[in-house]
């Protein structure tokens, strides 16, 4: 929607199924991680069953730098159309080195903003009402009559416009019947890889699965690799002196209203009862996770070693861990969170918060689960261990209440 307020002709492909996973497989290896395999079978699956003859297609990949291989996606996928021979193809690249900028003149970013800011709240609005509507089928029904409006606001609409049908949204919200108060439903923290904790079919549809046993799930928002992007721009000396004084100046103009807009759309949609926290500040996520892992290793683990640290037993009963099958900074967040999630680790970082000593006298571990995705099924081995985890993270939910 906001690509197509700035002019641009998009064409966004349906969330990928099992025929794009197939696609993506058949041209790649399949050693490489579920992303880069998903969005090659999306690049192909449009191109040969949806690309109209007379059509020229360019492929938004974004790019980043790291210990990821991430980085190498575009690569991949201009060699891949050239081996191919796909006829009027391109593929399309920004990096989170200069926080995406790139488009100047030609992208509306604060609405950009906008849009990132209210998928991410809409997205625990909807788990919490999957979770605790008395007809959740009702419930998703009215969500997606108010998801639409919302879209078409952004399309054509200003701020004012959007945040007009956002408030329409909170009063279809608040009149759905609940099973019980929102604050009494335990909630999941879903963090890890940026793609597969959001992407359904890669996450085995685990906010639905949760649902049904109750929990609310809160996934780690999109807008967070952006506050991230900024924080790692402002700190990293390099990547701030490649920018233009122009881009410097924007940079700072930019952060300041971007604060102010997601306060006001925080704001507006809290007033539902489904959200109750505003998400944590960046720095204070990275000052969490800081002890155990260097700042200098740029990418994913960081942010999931901190937020799974700052929310546990604050904010959530438990968090999973979810990324690609062999995702090196999965992998090290799991390595650091299966020894760091206990409770001297979270009194260590929680100092003001003086009744978790009381809470978790008697735990030595908190709950939290490493799962690893290949769009395949779970294996049985995880389905016992999401079992285990939600006894133990319902434990703890009900320990949060009593003190509370």
């Amino acid at each position: 929607a906001v690509f197509e307020a700035s002019g641009f002709h998009v064409a966004p492909h349906p969330p990928a199924d099992e025929n794009v996973l197939k696609l993506g497989r058949a041209h790649t290896s399949c050693k490489e991680c579920l992303p880069l395999i998903l969005t090659t079978g999306t690049l192909l699956n449009y191109s040969y069953n949806l690309k109209k003859k007379d059509e020229v297609l360019v492929y938004f990949m974004a790019s980043a730098s790291g210990p990821c291989r991430f980085g190498q996606y575009w690569v991949f996928m201009e060699d891949l159309v050239r081996r191919l021979e796909i006829a009027d193809v391109a593929i399309f690249s920004l990096t989170s080195d200069n926080s995406y900028f790139g488009l100047e003149g030609h992208l509306n970013y604060y609405k950009a903003w906008w849009a990132l800011v209210i998928s991410d709240v809409m997205e625990d609005i909807r788990s919490m009402l999957l979770a605790n509507a008395v007809d959740a089928g009702l419930a998703m029904d009215v969500f997606q009559a108010r998801w639409q409006p919302v879209v078409n606001a952004m399309k054509s609409g200003g701020f004012e416009q959007i945040m007009d049908e956002l408030d329409k949204s909170v009063e279809a919200f608040s009149g759905i019947d609940m099973k019980k108060d929102p604050a009494d439903v335990p909630v999941i923290l879903v963090t890890g890889e940026i793609f597969v904790r959001r992407d359904g079919l890669s996450r085995q549809f685990i906010t639905e699965r949760l649902a049904r046993k109750g929990f609310a799930v809160v996934c780690s928002p999109v807008s967070e690799w952006i506050r991230y992007a900024d924080y790692c721009i402002e700190t990293e000396g390099d990547n701030w002196q490649k920018l233009s004084l122009g881009q410097k100046l924007r940079f700072k103009i930019r952060r300041i209203f971007m604060n102010r807009y997601e306060k006001r759309i925080f704001g507006s949609l809290s007033r539902t009862g489904l959200v109750h926290n505003p998400w944590t500040d960046v720095r204070t996520v990275i000052e969490n996770a800081t002890p155990y892992i260097s700042p200098n290793l740029g990418g994913e683990a960081i942010l999931t070693v901190g937020s799974a640290l700052t929310e546990i037993a604050s904010e959530v009963c438990g968090v999973i861990a979810i990324g690609p099958f062999g995702c090196m900074p999965n992998r090290i967040a799991e390595s650091i969170l299966s020894e760091v999630m206990t409770k001297d680790d979270k009194l260590g970082i929680a100092t003001r918060e003086k009744h978790l000593q009381t809470m978790l006298a008697d735990l030595d571990s908190l709950p939290f689960l490493a799962v690893e995705s290949d769009g395949s099924p779970f294996p049985q081995l995880i389905e016992a261990k999401l079992e285990a985890f939600c006894l133990r993270a319902l434990r703890l939910h009900d320990r949060m209440r009593a003190l509370n």
